[in-house]
């Protein structure tokens, strides 16, 4: 065989190894970006993630992660087959959170193309009432355990309509929430009274809950953490 000719069939033999390997693999086709769309702060808002595999070897999700604890995600099990598709489960927690909101959902696959790739979701977190000092958080520092704190926390209607206070929900016995009046027209504030006696040391994060008459933001969270500390 001429030289040219081994050449030749040389490099086409690299080809033809080249063509199948590249298309002989695992391929992740996939959607980057979800728009949640437009919620009230303490709604939980669910999507599903549609993971295709469009190459000839099964596709294993090797690893799934979130850029926050506010959003979990629920991953498919086991190997997504060639030509077929699977569903990544993710819901978002937008307690806390206010105005345009960006989250990203992490997934790591044996794609040799596309190992390492990302989710983006998105959402535009609106508030009916809302803290009057712009802190979504009620800190009370370091406080003794067995001994009482107390704060006060107000909350201002932004919305157009009056807003009528049904209750507190909480779960947990050691906190007490009390409020001043139960009807907050428009531009008016409510004061809530939030007093707390922890009952061990470390961290306490508890979220109370604002019970309202609106139709668009039916209960309001309210966030208030504190470190329980022994007593002097």
């Amino acid at each position: 065989m001429s030289t040219v000719r081994w050449k030749l069939a040389t490099l086409l033999l690299f080809s033809f190894v080249f063509f199948e390997n590249g298309f002989s693999q695992a391929k992740l086709v996939f959607e980057q970006a979800i728009d949640l769309g437009e919620l009230y702060n303490g709604e939980v808002v669910k999507a599903r993630i549609p993971l295709t595999n469009a190459g000839k070897l099964p596709l294993k999700i090797i690893r799934i992660s979130t850029s926050c604890g506010c959003t979990t995600v629920k991953q498919p099990q086991g190997d997504i087959a060639p030509g077929k598709t699977d569903v990544l489960e993710v819901e978002f927690n937008s307690t806390g959170f206010r105005g345009k909101s960006v989250k990203y959902v992490y997934i790591e696959t044996n794609d040799p193309e596309n190992q390492y790739t990302s989710v983006t979701l998105s959402a535009l977190v609106r508030e009916e009432l809302q803290p009057v000092q712009n802190n979504t958080l009620i800190w009370f520092g370091d406080v003794p355990v067995g001994k009482k704190a107390e704060q006060t926390y107000a909350l201002k209607n932004i919305s157009p309509n009056a807003i009528g206070i049904k209750r507190i929900i909480t779960s947990n016995k050691s906190v007490k929430v009390t409020f001043d009046h139960k009807n907050v027209p428009p531009e008016g504030t409510v004061t809530f009274t939030v007093s707390v006696i922890p009952e061990k040391t470390g961290y306490l994060n508890e979220t109370f809950f604002v019970e309202t008459n609106s139709k668009h933001q039916k209960k309001v969270p309210v966030r208030m953490s504190l470190m329980g500390v022994q007593p002097k």
